[in-house]
């Protein structure tokens, strides 16, 4: 706590007490005063941050009404934080205690003035209040700072991935959310997950979430229909125009919208986008109104839009317009420590019942093997078709035959490869004879069978532990003992 000049509201109808005081404290407070009731309300309506307050019990001296005991809760109305330390010349228990009652902190008695004393008491009421008001500031802070990067996922279509890839684009995602007006490009392979990032960017966002998230997938939409599918059209302006079309973008108003595959736009109509992101401003097909809209955008492709610029597919500005903050989502097979989260999701179970319902041979295969090249979509799919295989299959678990096809040839594929490439018999060594000591040759087929199993399973030490019953502490680990 940082020491600074406390101001101090004096209460009391004696101008030499004012005078004493000021003069005794003043290297260490500064004052302000008020000699009667009508003095303090003035004081209160000045909004002076006063630290501390002293008053005296009995404002008038011609009088014996304590008036000060009911000032205490009009001060603590005012100023319900400033501690009041009650000041009087009647050394009375009972008074004392009825001050207390009502919200004084503390007490002092003019007769037993002592400016040491005195001053001590005044620090020792100001610095709990001080250390409550920066103990609220830093909470405020804190909140501030966890509002900043603590996101909501949501549960429709969370962003799934423990990886310290999927963390950071997370926390990136919840900053963007806040700056409501930045123009967000998302880039990554098929089936990474763009479209539920820009959903994750919506539902953190404060001022958008509660408005439309539009999603438009470009290349779904025939090249004769993009500009009226996007700003839209008057009725009649062409054949299918029966009635007034609403563009896509003016649906979005106040909300997101969210251009999927925008590397398939063409020249012609990324004129016109170009020209909305600059003034954000559309003007439907046969109209001469332009309408202004508040709309934050985010694109997506799985192109490189840098060289679709160069070969003239896409327009310099406009990717200049669109790449104010890039954001790249890694495949999965960069990121396979995401894969478990992902399958438990779409399985929608836990570990336990994964492993309970799922052979291990399939969950090794899954987890450590394939390289699913479809990404989060193509395990999706994978799951689905799972789930019929097996009930046409009619197995309790989940088999190798309930894989699809492609999945199974890539991982025989590997396991051929690997057994041309290196048999076990030319990777693990004879027993020397020599060795006759039983605990030599009880280690040594425990290392035969470890060297056997990493062969087999193709260096993967947990499918190795799984095959062999051995538990993997280190590189090697004989008898449960780390090497």
């Amino acid at each position: 706590m940082q020491h600074r000049n406390y101001l101090i509201l004096i209460v009391d109808d004696d101008p030499e007490f004012h005078r004493d005081i000021r003069f005794a404290f003043r290297k260490q407070f500064e004052f302000e005063g008020a000699l009667n009731v009508a003095h303090l309300e003035q004081q209160l309506a000045s909004k002076k941050p006063f630290d501390l307050v002293l008053l005296d019990l009995v404002l008038d001296n011609n009088s014996k009404e304590k008036i000060g005991l009911e000032l205490i809760t009009y001060i603590k109305k005012v100023l319900p934080a400033t501690p009041i330390i009650v000041v009087t010349n009647e050394n009375d228990v009972s008074i004392v205690v009825s001050a207390m009652n009502k919200g004084a902190q503390s007490f002092l008695y003019k007769k037993d003035y002592n400016t040491e004393q005195w001053g001590k008491t005044f620090i020792d009421v100001l610095i709990p209040m001080e250390l409550a008001k920066e103990n609220n500031q830093l909470k405020q802070e804190i909140s501030q700072v966890k509002a900043q990067y603590e996101y909501k996922n949501p549960p429709e279509t969370p962003l799934l991935g423990k990886s310290p890839a999927m963390e950071n684009i997370r926390k990136t995602l919840k900053i963007l959310a806040d700056e409501p007006e930045m123009t967000v490009l998302i880039t990554g392979e098929t089936g990474v997950g763009k479209g539920v990032a820009a959903n994750f960017l919506h539902y953190n966002s404060s001022k958008r979430c509660d408005h439309p998230f539009e999603e438009i997938h470009i290349s779904n939409i025939p090249k004769s229909l993009i500009e009226s599918t996007l700003f839209g059209a008057k009725k009649g302006t062409f054949t299918d125009a029966k009635e007034d079309i609403k563009g896509r973008l003016h649906m979005a108003d106040k909300g997101i919208v969210f251009l999927d595959e925008i590397g398939d736009l063409d020249l012609e109509n990324q004129v016109k986008l170009l020209q909305f992101i600059q003034t954000k401003t559309i003007r439907p097909i046969g109209t001469n109104k332009d309408i202004k809209l508040d709309v934050q955008i985010v694109a997506a492709t799985n192109k490189n839009l840098r060289a679709e610029v160069a070969k003239g597919n896409f327009r310099e500005d406009l990717y200049q317009r669109l790449k104010v903050f890039p954001i790249e989502i890694p495949p999965l097979r960069e990121r396979k420590e995401d894969l478990l989260d992902l399958l438990l999701y779409f399985t929608k179970m836990n570990e336990q019942e994964l492993r309970s319902n799922f052979e291990e041979e399939v969950l090794d295969v899954m987890l450590d093997q394939y390289t699913w090249i479809g990404n989060i979509r193509e395990l999706e799919n994978t799951i689905k078709g799972i789930k019929i295989k097996q009930k046409v299959l009619s197995t309790e678990k989940v088999t190798m035959a309930c894989l699809p096809d492609d999945i199974i040839v890539q991982y025989k594929s590997d396991v051929q490869a690997t057994s041309s490439n290196t048999t076990v018999d030319e990777v693990i060594p004879t027993p020397d004879s020599s060795i006759t000591d039983i605990e030599e040759r009880h280690a040594w087929t425990t290392l035969n069978a470890i060297e056997r199993a990493l062969v087999l399973k193709n260096g993967v030490k947990k499918r190795c532990g799984r095959a062999s019953q051995i538990q993997f502490f280190g590189p090697y680990s004989l008898s449960g003992k780390v090497n």
